[in-house]
């Protein structure tokens, strides 16, 4: 109750509910119950299609069970299994980013259509120490290690101040047990690897981490909220809104300390590249930082979905066009076309770039036959290599490539067939045609081609 009175959140208000199925949103659900009582709340419990059926048909019955042991309504939201892989693809920053996007998309349309004024999530104490814990090791500024915020518009997180112990210790005094999602032990996700590796470890040589971690996000909060005052005269004085985007004059970012550039930038984000979650990555801030200073670093660079370039003292940033989803084809038309979101297409011989000119496919101008295009391979697919004409789907299987990246690979192609088949990038090999084979002295006048991640490379 002393969240609600703090942040002057009305005790008798409706709340939709992240539900789970997990100790800390069950918590949750009890909390609520006590201080709002449980005919005020709805538990939206999101099915992201990920996991096995009888798993997901398992945790379904408990949480219907707990939730009517509550005396609380449930709804489940069904993403379909293929949603998270799409928006995955689209946005480019991987399964556990597009999940909890369309999580929150989901909770938000529930909102909407009760008329419910807040969403309450679980998390906990535990959540904000791993959190600024990655923010470290992102690399992230000193305003950004504040972590999650307790209040966000209508978001809360009332549990903020409980710890996951304190937590379970809630749900087994009603007597209730709850789910445990299988993907939580998954260490592919940068959180679980934290988590179940990095915190244990910590916890051992600094037992009060978690007051520390916590402590920190505090300091940054507090911060933050000291200079937003100036962050806002800079952004009304500097930044100026456009149709497509926006353009800052990088003469007035100049002249300031970094970290007032830093929120500035963050803001921007928010409009420009931010919608559904996604956060500025730190690497990103300092290569739009470089953008500020006379004559120095590149003129452009791509930061997600995003474009910034810079000319005559303004910087200019917009959102990119879509990436290629599954089936994409386009004509390459520039030194750099965006594939599935976190990679892109690079042509030409750029010194930025982290692959080694060595590693790229040689493409001679004189091999190819009319417009070029970069797509994904269909199954009548053969290129004509040196050592014989192959089928593209043998070279997947050859390279073991898994069927659910296969899509991604770029396979380019002129009026005269296949030129070449990007894998270097997915696991597998970069082949050209026999017909673009160059003798080794004339490798340095052939165009080159290669697939890399945007995060990290300017792209001018």
């Amino acid at each position: 109750s002393g969240f609600f009175s703090h942040h002057h959140v009305p005790s008798d208000c409706h709340i939709v509910a992240a539900f789970s199925g997990g100790a800390d949103s069950l918590a949750l659900l009890i909390l609520l119950r006590a201080i709002v009582g449980a005919e005020h709340i709805v538990a939206v419990h999101v099915d992201h299609g990920l996991r096995p059926e009888e798993e997901l048909d398992a945790e379904r019955k408990l949480n219907e069970e707990n939730c009517a042991s509550l005396g609380i309504a449930l709804r489940i939201v069904k993403l379909g299994r293929s949603a998270v892989a799409t928006c995955a693809a689209k946005r480019g920053n991987g399964i556990e980013e597009a999940a909890r996007v369309l999580r929150y998309e989901a909770l938000e349309r529930v909102r909407a259509e009760l008329g419910f004024p807040y969403i309450a999530t679980a998390h906990t104490a535990d959540d904000q120490a791993e959190t600024v814990l990655m923010r470290l090791f992102q690399g992230s500024g000193p305003l950004s290690l504040q972590g999650i915020a307790p209040m966000n518009g209508k978001l809360i997180r009332p549990m903020l101040s409980l710890t996951r112990a304190v937590v379970e210790q809630v749900v087994h005094a009603c007597n209730l047990s709850w789910s445990e999602d299988s993907t939580n032990a998954d260490l592919r996700f940068l959180r679980n690897k934290i988590r179940h590796t990095v915190v244990p470890e910590i916890a051992r040589v600094h037992p009060g981490y978690r007051e520390a971690l916590i402590s920190i996000a505090d300091r940054a909060a507090a911060s933050a909220h000291a200079i937003e005052g100036l962050v806002d005269r800079v952004y009304a004085e500097a930044v100026i809104e456009e149709k497509d985007g926006l353009s800052i004059d990088t003469r007035v970012l100049r002249m300031l300390p970094e970290v007032v550039s830093e929120q500035v930038l963050y803001r921007c984000w928010s409009l420009v590249g931010g919608s559904g979650g996604s956060r500025l990555p730190q690497s990103g801030v300092r290569r739009l930082l470089t953008l500020f200073r006379p004559n120095g670093g590149t003129e452009a660079i791509v930061i997600g979905p995003t474009l910034a370039t810079v000319k005559d003292d303004r910087l200019r940033w917009k959102r990119r066009g879509e990436s290629l989803a599954a089936g994409y084809v386009s004509l390459v038309y520039s030194s750099r076309t965006p594939l599935e979101g976190s990679r892109v297409l690079i042509i030409g011989a750029e010194p930025e770039s982290p692959l080694p000119v060595a590693m790229r496919a040689r493409i001679p101008d004189a091999a190819r036959v009319g417009r070029m295009v970069v797509r994904s391979a269909t199954g009548g697919d053969r290129i004509e290599l040196a050592e014989g004409t192959k089928k593209v789907s043998s070279l997947f299987a050859s390279w073991h490539v898994d069927s659910q990246v296969r899509w991604q690979i770029p396979v380019i192609e002129d009026e005269a067939g296949i030129l070449a088949v990007l894998g270097g990038a997915y696991g597998g090999k970069d082949r050209v045609a026999r017909r673009c084979l160059v003798p080794t002295l004339a490798r340095n006048d052939a165009t080159l081609y290669s697939v890399t991640d945007t995060e990290g490379m300017d792209c001018g």
